[in-house]
């Protein structure tokens, strides 16, 4: 399990991705807790494939020798793909009344965070162009 989805420092395609705006992130900075037990890896290879973020994944503070990477790219039929390479980031958008936060090999998220609410509104908002 993660402590982090967002990572930045190692995304080639820009300093800052489109989806991150209006969230104060930049390269190097993370949200703890949003990569859970069950994440994606390196990505294949595809036309128009945007590196949303990617970073080494740690289980109780140490790191485990893999990495995610969350992905934008565009199918053969012409809409958006989006992969968080989470099964968490619902956790940073909401709580809502009798919701029990997932726990999973030691950690759990941290729940709603303004920044990932902001990030989703982003990944809309280019959906709905």
């Amino acid at each position: 399990m993660a402590d982090h989805l967002l990572n930045m420092q190692s995304a080639p395609q820009s300093t800052r991705s489109p989806i991150t705006r209006r969230t104060l992130l930049k390269n190097g900075n993370s949200i703890h807790g949003l990569v859970g037990w069950e994440h994606h890896g390196l990505p294949a290879s595809r036309p128009g494939l945007e590196i949303v973020a990617e970073g080494p994944v740690f289980s109780g503070g140490k790191p485990q020798g893999v990495d995610y990477t969350a992905t934008l790219y565009p199918s053969s039929k012409g809409n958006l793909v989006f992969n968080a390479a989470t099964i968490w980031l619902s956790d940073g958008l909401s709580a809502p009344p009798g919701y029990l936060r997932p726990a999973a090999h030691g950690s759990t998220p941290t729940g709603p965070d303004i920044r990932v609410q902001q990030m989703t509104k982003n990944l809309f908002a280019r959906f709905a162009r």
